[in-house]
């Protein structure tokens, strides 16, 4: 099998991964039914449908870890005021929007905010609050989303610990550039497979997941990715939040981001 980022023959199995011995992405090497993928995002029907019967009931802020949640939420929002230009109305998009905390701290700037998540019943607190915003919310996987969403309407898109999810990064990353404005940035986090972590653990590194995280990069293979779907200037910085060894990049069309 080959490497489907640098195209190199030399891949080794790598835990229940594959890994490439050329570029050193870490990739399932077979990807199982998205069906299959999506019971492992619910926990299964009781699950699913305990979080609908409750999601009324729940009030946005009385989700565990709020706070702290919130504080990330407001570390990614003072990213996209960085990378944005003075605008006072922007346009985001969050793939893989959960339970809608980033949202919330970008409807707080008075942002008009559309969100995409595969588990619909966490937004059910979220869309109670904010009521304005509910039908700006689509419930279902990025790739079978995107092609209802305007082109060239976005001026921010975040995608927080999900590009490792993508079934077809490649296919998404191209999506997202159609999706973006000509100044437009997309902003992510993702598990950095040459972070400490992940030297010190080795294939028993929390981050290998392989019904979850399908697709394992780095800052230099994530670059080259980026670089290939169509975009120009890619640059990474530390972390949101450290749970996995991430690393956050910055990648735009045009105009370079700054920071």
């Amino acid at each position: 099998m080959n490497c489907f980022l640098c195209r190199d023959k030399n891949v080794q199995p790598y835990g229940e991964y594959l890994k490439c011995s050329s570029c050193g992405l870490i990739f399932v090497p077979d990807i199982a039914p998205s069906t299959k993928l999506l019971k492992s995002y619910t926990g299964g029907w009781f699950k699913s449908f305990r979080r609908k019967l409750l999601g009324n009931f729940r009030r946005f802020e009385s989700w565990g870890q709020y706070k702290e949640f919130m504080q990330k939420a407001y570390k990614i929002r003072n990213m996209v005021e960085s990378v944005v230009d003075n605008k006072k109305q922007i346009n985001i998009l969050d793939i893989g929007c959960n339970k809608g905390f980033f949202l919330s701290a970008c409807i707080e700037r008075g942002w008009n905010v559309h969100g995409i998540e595969l588990v619909g019943e966490l937004l059910i607190p979220f869309k109670n609050k904010y009521k304005d915003a509910a039908d700006n919310i689509h419930i279902g996987r990025f790739e079978d989303i995107h092609h209802k969403l305007n082109k060239g309407y976005f001026d921010v898109i975040t995608a927080i610990d999900v590009v490792e999810h993508f079934e077809f990064p490649m296919e998404s990353m191209k999506a997202i550039k159609q999706l973006l404005k000509p100044d437009g940035v997309i902003i992510v986090q993702t598990p950095d497979s040459n972070g400490m972590l992940s030297k010190q653990r080795g294939v028993k590194w929390g981050a290998l997941k392989p019904m979850e995280h399908l697709f394992i990069f780095n800052k230099g293979n994530y670059t080259q990715l980026m670089q290939k779907a169509g975009f120009i200037i890619t640059h990474t910085y530390p972390a949101f939040d450290d749970a996995d060894g991430n690393f956050v990049a910055v990648s735009s069309i045009k105009i370079p981001p700054t920071v």
